[in-house]
């Protein structure tokens, strides 16, 4: 057998409580509700047999993205999570051993480093090597051209054999590698390509995957950073730049079977490249925020010391900025979605409502990155705002051309019923029943947990063992609005039916109820 030790599970739902079980999708209310019966559960997943296990179903969406198109993004079964994020931390540092040194900054993405709070990552996810080491070759004087490239659709092409490969190269067990292929075969039903977007786990496998990449273009001579499959080649002259792309394209093709995307690859001379490609949204906002610290200072001077300015002041000069940038990267054609998600996550960690009615009012623009959107809205609305706020974001998702997609859907549920559920219940309902050929029953379960719809739960329960796996375990989430005597007789035969799951959260809601 091939089993996970027991720190490492351990490690897993310590993460993925810390950071989320991806960064696409909200977060399931199963870790939530496992919480509660963890030892039992992990027992159960320390019993899994690596070698044979065959994974749950998960839930799949087409993501918009920049270009206009769709990625698609799976979100696993949280005992699939959890067990993904455990094969990655054992495999973690025998990855990041094989990879380019971290100083050389030819490497630069997700750089592990394991903390016992579930850190796997070193804090900076490595954007800033990549800029930093970008502007220090471009600015050398050394390069007269600059290609930039990236993989077509990198996470779904990803071959699981080369992960295989990959792993047994950097010192990974045997068995173990040949378990982590054919675990990842389960995961795309069959089809030998494709890894899961969103979950931490991924980045330590693709990393994997793309160190020979790095080695090759090193061996031959060339200059390069990278970041995740975002290629970055300095080149002496023209000829140099067309000769390391037609290198690169041929090994990722020959080794790999991955191709570069054509309207991404791009040639630059090095003023160009330094003018449009050398953009960092931190870097933009001190830059701005500077000038403008600057000016409040020189006003401020002419009636007291600069240094005595209150950090009032200043804040609301981040604040402000904020603004203006957010607002000059909606404008933007096409919008520059790695400025705008910084931007947002910038404004919620500062719970600034500045931004909101710029979101509210431009849904269709943001919906790429609606999960920064979403948790914005939810981070900075207020109970004495929350209905007027959550009707205009209703509005907003309704009328975007993108309403359609589930990914929208499940975003616009999630801020509802996590801050809108009492003064919108009835738009909430309505929702759940408009959405529910496609996001199923599991949106309603949640709200009939919340409101103590009592009478749909037990409606539900007499034919619970038919939905689906998630739509299943919302509505024994949902038990909670039974009576104690009915509850307690009803989940005690969900703990006998079978599935590790829906008996840790029965036993979950259980525990809680009492």
């Amino acid at each position: 057998m091939d089993t996970l030790k027991q720190e490492s599970i351990e490690w897993a739902v310590t993460h993925i409580r810390k950071y989320g079980d991806t960064d696409i999708f909200p977060i399931p209310f199963e870790y939530e509700a496992i919480k509660h019966s963890w030892q039992s559960l992990k027992d159960d997943i320390s019993k899994i047999d690596i070698a044979t296990y065959e994974g749950r179903p998960f839930q799949r969406m087409l993501v918009p993205k920049q270009s206009g198109g769709y990625r698609v993004a799976i979100q696993l079964d949280p005992i699939d999570t959890i067990v993904y994020t455990a094969l990655a931390y054992e495999a973690a540092e025998l990855v990041e051993a094989s990879r380019i040194p971290l100083e050389s900054k030819v490497a630069c993405s997700y750089r592990v480093e394991i903390g016992t709070k579930g850190e796997l990552f070193r804090k900076n996810n490595g954007w800033d090597d990549f800029h930093t080491k970008s502007q220090e070759l471009a600015q050398s004087g050394e390069y007269s051209f600059i290609v930039t490239a990236d993989i077509a659709d990198f996470f779904n092409q990803i071959g699981h054999h080369r992960v295989r490969n990959a792993l047994e190269l950097a010192g990974v067990e045997k068995n173990r590698a040949k378990n982590i292929e054919n675990l990842l075969m389960n995961f795309t039903r069959g089809q030998s390509r494709g890894i899961p977007i969103g979950p931490s786990a991924s980045a330590i496998f693709s990393e994997a995957c793309l160190s020979d990449v790095d080695n090759f273009l090193l061996r031959k001579g060339y200059t390069h950073t990278r970041y995740v499959d975002d290629f970055r080649l300095f080149c002496k002259d023209q000829v140099q730049a067309q000769k390391v792309l037609h290198d690169l394209t041929e090994y990722l093709y020959t080794a790999h079977r991955l191709a570069l995307q054509t309207h991404k690859t791009q040639f630059y001379s090095v003023n160009d490249f330094i003018d449009k490609e050398l953009i960092d949204p931190e870097e933009l906002e001190n830059k701005s925020q500077e000038e403008k610290l600057e000016a409040l200072h020189e006003f401020f001077g002419q009636y007291q010391d600069p240094d005595d300015v209150d950090e009032p002041d200043i804040d609301s000069v981040i604040r402000k900025n904020l603004v203006e940038l957010f607002q000059a990267c909606l404008n933007s054609i096409p919008i520059h979605l790695g400025t705008a998600k910084y931007l947002l996550r910038r404004a919620t960690t500062l719970r600034t409502g500045l931004l909101r009615d710029v979101v509210l009012n431009n849904i269709d623009k943001l919906a790429p990155v609606m999960r920064e959107a979403a948790q914005y809205i939810s981070a900075t609305t207020n109970q004495r705002h929350a209905a007027e706020v959550g009707r205009k974001f209703i509005s907003g998702c309704l009328s975007t051309d993108y309403e359609f997609l589930p990914f929208v859907q499940i975003w616009l549920l999630e801020v509802l019923q996590q801050k809108m559920s009492t003064p919108l219940e009835g738009d909430i309902a309505k929702l759940c029943e408009k959405y529910k050929s496609k996001l199923g029953q599991r949106p309603y379960a949640l709200l009939a947990r919340e409101r103590g719809y009592n009478d749909w739960v037990r409606e539900q329960k007499e034919t619970w063992l038919n939905n689906s796996p998630w739509d299943r375990r919302a509505i024994i989430w949902a038990a909670k609005a039974l009576s104690n005597d009915e509850m307690n007789y009803w989940l005690k035969r969900v703990q006998n039916a079978g599935d590790i799951l829906d008996k840790a959260i029965a036993e979950s809601v259980l525990n809680t109820k009492m």
